[in-house]
């Protein structure tokens, strides 16, 4: 059992070698089944790029960047695609995929995923943002302590959710999805009946399909960080793709059947969740099994995509119609107060109170999934290759870095506005991105092959290998074409 204990050597820029062990591949349940993770996906997208940056470039720079909304979105449907199935097929995360590729490596992409999740705290920052114009309580506050207020109201109850919720991915499923659906038929309804909306729609649509290469005549150098996070969070972004590896582990989704869910100390008893993932034989039946879940994969991973797409393109047009003629921009401790704006256009003061809720919740609810997915990425690395973390289990280790994480949250609060530190993460996140996208490469198309039962018939096709390239060169440009000169 277990791999020989390693040393120091080894475990820095060794490989997971652990093998796999071996399990018949799950049968298909049925689409209503496992319907949940490209639907989280969707709404932790909807939390940065969507609401805030997007808006803020068509805000302050028009129609010039639209024509690459559905180019940009699109490419992390490949990123997604690879994450996905790399777990389907072993049970594992991805994190122990990188591993079993290189340490060092992985390592290295935990690291940013640390750097990038340690400004977490600017998403429920901007969040609190709205509630605190809202309510305009405590009275008497200026609207910097009103937004740490209501943030630090909101991160103690997610802590409470978290640590009595039964079963943690069901906590965050459920906020997801009711946030994801409140937004876009939100969206949907105020695009369809303002008469701004309809009076832009040419000029929108020619924007939408007119790439336009360069940087606006009245760019602002200033705004470079601004443009990275949005290109990075057209989608969700980064370590947050990351995340859709747990949604799918602890949906079930394949030899992922085989593994335990994080469960609360509370309210929950513990399931086992082993160190490594298993793999099947590639039986005729397995086969046919496994191509129905490859066929989920890419339905799940659209949906996810198409959703969130759609919901820029809403947040966009609003912008447009809105914002724009009016020269305003989500920006300070207001980061979502002129958002409402869009509502107001249907609704008058009614619509400007759904919208700041909204933005509210949707903005807690993707801080409680980056929270959750980083908690439990520490947990992964820990378990499977530091055989002395073994003597806790998995979920003893994710609910005390949740803890630990509210902490850090609480005090962030206190540091810096809300932009700066969404900005950082999206910086971060995207440098994350161009990193795993080239190991995820390498991993599905050449190593799993090798440590799989399956051998080469779990190899995909190679479609997505030429798509996952171009998006790994686009993210790599984007870092060290756009954002780079600008450092310099």
């Amino acid at each position: 059992m277990g791999e020989k204990k390693n040393g120091i050597g080894e475990l820095l820029w060794g490989r997971l070698k652990e093998p796999l062990k071996k399990k018949d591949l799950p049968k298909f349940p049925g689409w209503a089944a496992v319907f949940g993770p490209g639907m989280i996906w969707a709404a932790m997208a909807q939390g940065s790029g969507e609401l805030i940056w997007w808006p803020y470039m068509v805000a302050k720079y028009g129609t010039f960047f639209l024509g690459w909304l559905f180019i940009f979105a699109s490419l992390q449907y490949w990123v997604n695609l690879e994450i996905a199935r790399y777990t389907v097929a072993t049970g594992e995360s991805t994190y122990e995929g990188f591993h079993r590729v290189n340490r060092l490596i992985a390592w290295i992409i935990l690291i940013f995923v640390l750097v990038a999740t340690a400004w977490v705290a600017g998403l429920a920052g901007a969040g609190a943002t709205a509630i605190a114009e809202l309510t305009k309580f405590p009275t008497g506050w200026s609207p910097k302590m009103r937004t740490i207020f209501w943030a630090e109201l909101a991160v103690w109850l997610i802590w409470i959710l978290i640590m009595v919720g039964p079963v943690a991915y069901r906590v965050v499923e459920v906020i997801a999805t009711l946030s994801g659906i409140a937004s876009f038929f939100g969206m949907l309804s105020v695009v369809i009946a303002v008469p701004a909306v309809h009076a832009i729609l040419g000029e929108y649509l020619t924007a939408l399909f007119t790439p336009r290469l360069g940087l606006p005549p009245t760019w602002d150098p200033a705004d470079a960080g601004k443009l990275v996070t949005m290109i990075a969070y057209t989608g969700a972004g980064g370590f947050w793709n990351l995340l859709y590896t747990y949604w799918v582990r602890d949906e079930g989704a394949g030899m992922a059947k085989h593994i335990g869910r994080v469960t609360s100390p509370v309210t929950g008893k513990p399931e086992p969740i082993p160190e490594v993932g298993y793999g099947f034989e590639m039986t005729p039946e397995a086969e046919k099994e496994w191509k129905k879940w490859v066929r989920w994969i890419w339905v799940d991973d659209a949906f996810g995509v198409i959703l969130n797409a759609l919901t820029i393109v809403f947040t966009t047009m609003l912008s447009l119609a809105i914002l724009h003629p009016q020269g305003l921009t989500p920006t300070g401790w207001k980061l979502c107060v002129v958002q409402a704006e869009w509502f107001a256009a249907l609704w008058g003061d009614a619509g400007r109170v759904a919208m700041l809720l909204l933005a509210f919740f949707f903005l807690i609810d993707c801080y409680l999934e980056a929270y959750d997915g980083v908690c439990r990425a520490i947990a992964s690395n820990l378990q499977s290759n530091i055989p002395a973390t073994r003597k806790w289990h998995y979920r003893d280790i994710y609910y005390l870095m949740f803890t630990i994480y509210t902490i850090i949250a609480s005090i962030e609060f206190f540091l810096a506005p809300p932009a700066a530190l969404v900005v950082s993460s999206g910086i971060a996140n995207m440098l994350n991105m161009a990193i795993y996208c080239v190991v995820l490469l390498y991993l599905n198309w050449f190593h799993l092959p090798k440590i799989h039962p399956a051998g080469e018939k779990i190899r995909p096709s190679w479609i997505p290998f030429i798509f996952l390239l171009i998006s790994t060169v686009v993210f790599w440009y984007t870092l060290i074409g756009l954002y780079l000169p600008t450092l310099l």
